[in-house]
């Protein structure tokens, strides 16, 4: 063979080998970010979750905790089981990556599904390049050896079974693109459905809306469907949901003393939920100055400029446990007639200590009037012409009280749902007492609580001058539809009958809010509802 027919093929054959080895390097690299390619775990949150935590950098989330002077005094929020049990083998997961997390598995996504509970979540985290042998090292030290890992397939796909030392079991999902976790096995189960038949949380069209509309993602963002289950204080009861709205989207912050939630919810106006009834209202300006005993330990204030759409929604709650006869029927309309026509379109109601010497809390509802007198005037000719209600015993139709230099009238109201309804307050007295005082109609559950309030009032103490007002409404607008505020230790050792007040989310973790001041407001613009949350560490 000539040299120069040698060389020609030396040369084809060369450019052959380096064509061949280029696509073969190409393939290879496309199928490395295919493989690398973030999953979306959104597309494994089953249909059902009724909450949804997600932070971009659970590494720097868990070190702000750290540092917050909560976490100094050792009071750590466990709402989440799973997180906490996670941040317990963190150290130990970097510390076998010196160069850190992958950016896929330092973002995380925990769901909290019904009943709520700290067992019914799951944690969900994307696996980056390398990812998986990590992951294998780091599940493995979840197996003790006191008892074997249990292997289990489900449709096809193979969960394994942990036992912890506490005694729970940890179910584990793993592939090469995702790690899931959950101290229950049929969660796992229910995310194995959502991923294979391809019907996630992303099918519901409203949280799809409100999860592609966030355009930057924070250190984390909770979204939560905005109704509250109230089960009292561990008495067995059945649970009771409110309904305050739809998916809600709230973007969480932290600092040493504080945790904030900046909300966004788009609830349709169609929906009879709490949200569209407040987009019904005129907003309320300024805060409830010299109106609130020094000794309060909860407010709230809204807006009642259309109370026909406020109470068609509280009328659908379960507020009371009395039988909702025709009479108390009846007196209700008459009493919601009374204040459309002579109240000023908003409603403070208080809970504060009564006086030393008498055990208890005391409730009022405070709504301000166009003119008291003429308000009197018409409280007091709708009472005589009340008709008695049948089989029900007489009660005065007022009595005086004497307070300082003057005496104070004290209406007794027939039985009614007016007081629970536009405080939230249950299981009280149906009867009421009504006061009037300051140019303001007051309203309480007993006559005590109207003469502590108008004592404390004269005494000229009141909760402006204190540390929780102070801080409650510190950063909040002076214009809006509802707000709040809570000392969360009071709270916890109040009766079942002021729980629907607060989220129960707070009476089932005590022993850590009970040291945080809330402060919650909601405000509308637009048609749109935007709700903050503000929890102020208070410390012992």
């Amino acid at each position: 063979m000539r040299l120069r027919t040698v060389i020609r093929i030396a040369i084809i054959s060369s450019i052959v080998l380096f064509c061949t080895g280029f696509i073969m390097f190409s393939f290879f690299r496309l199928s490395a970010a295919e493989n690398e390619e973030e999953c979306n775990l959104y597309s494994l949150i089953p249909e059902d979750a009724s909450a949804v935590f997600e932070t971009s950098d659970i590494v720097r989330l868990v070190q702000t905790i750290d540092e917050m002077d909560c976490s100094k005094d050792n009071h750590y929020l466990l709402i989440s089981r799973l997180f906490a049990t996670f941040k317990s083998y963190l150290n130990t997961l970097l510390d076998d990556t010196p160069h850190g997390l992958s950016k896929q598995m330092n973002k995380m996504i925990f769901s909290f599904h019904e009943p709520d509970n700290e067992w019914n979540q799951v944690l969900y985290c994307s696996l980056g390049s390398g990812d998986y042998q990590l992951l294998e090292k780091f599940v493995g030290r979840l197996d003790t050896g006191a008892y074997p890992s249990r292997l289990f397939e489900y449709r096809g796909q193979n969960i394994r079974i942990y036992p912890l030392p506490d005694g729970s079991f940890m179910s584990c999902y793993v592939t090469s693109r995702f790690l899931v976790l959950s101290y229950q096995k049929r969660l796992v189960e229910q995310v194995v459905d959502a991923y294979l038949s391809k019907k996630s949380l992303m099918n519901d069209p409203f949280f799809e809306d409100i999860h592609d509309s966030k355009k930057k993602a924070g250190m984390a963002t909770v979204y939560t469907r905005m109704y509250s289950v109230n089960m009292g204080k561990g008495n067995g009861k059945a649970q009771v949901h409110t309904n305050l709205g739809n998916w809600t989207e709230f973007d969480m912050k932290m600092n040493g003393t504080a945790i904030y939630f900046s909300g966004i919810s788009h609830d349709s106006d169609t929906c009879h939920t709490f949200m569209s009834m407040l987009r019904k209202q005129e907003p309320v300006k300024g805060f409830p100055d010299r109106i609130l005993p020094a000794s309060t330990f909860f407010f709230s204030r809204r807006s009642v400029s259309d109370l026909e759409s406020m109470l068609s929604f509280t009328a659908g709650q379960e507020y009371s446990d009395a039988n909702y006869s025709d009479y108390i029927k009846q007196r209700d309309e008459e009493l919601s007639a009374y204040l459309k026509e002579h109240g000023n379109s908003n409603i403070t109601t208080c809970l504060f200590r009564k006086a030393e010497d008498s055990l208890g809390t005391a409730a009022v509802m405070s709504i301000p009037l166009y003119d008291m007198v003429q308000a009197e005037r018409a409280l007091l000719r709708l009472l005589e012409t009340t008709p008695v209600e049948p089989g029900v015993p007489r009660v005065p139709l007022k009595s005086l009280h004497q307070k300082a230099s003057k005496t104070y009238s004290f209406y007794v109201l027939p039985r009614n749902t007016l007081f629970t309804q536009l405080t939230g307050i249950t299981n009280v007295t149906l009867n009421g007492h009504a006061c009037f005082y300051g140019g303001h109609l007051l309203v309480a559950p007993d006559a005590s609580s109207l003469a502590q309030y108008i004592g404390d009032m004269e005494s000229g103490e009141f909760m402006d001058d204190t540390a929780i007002y102070k801080d409650g409404i510190s950063g909040l607008s002076d214009n809006y539809h509802f707000m709040l505020v809570a000392d969360l230790h009071d709270m916890m050792a109040q009766p079942d009958t002021y729980t629907r007040l607060i989220p129960s989310l707070f009476f089932r973790n005590p022993n850590f809010f009970r040291y945080f001041t809330l402060s919650a407001q909601f405000l509308c613009n637009d048609g749109v509802v935007y709700p903050n949350i503000v929890l102020f560490y208070k410390g012992e």
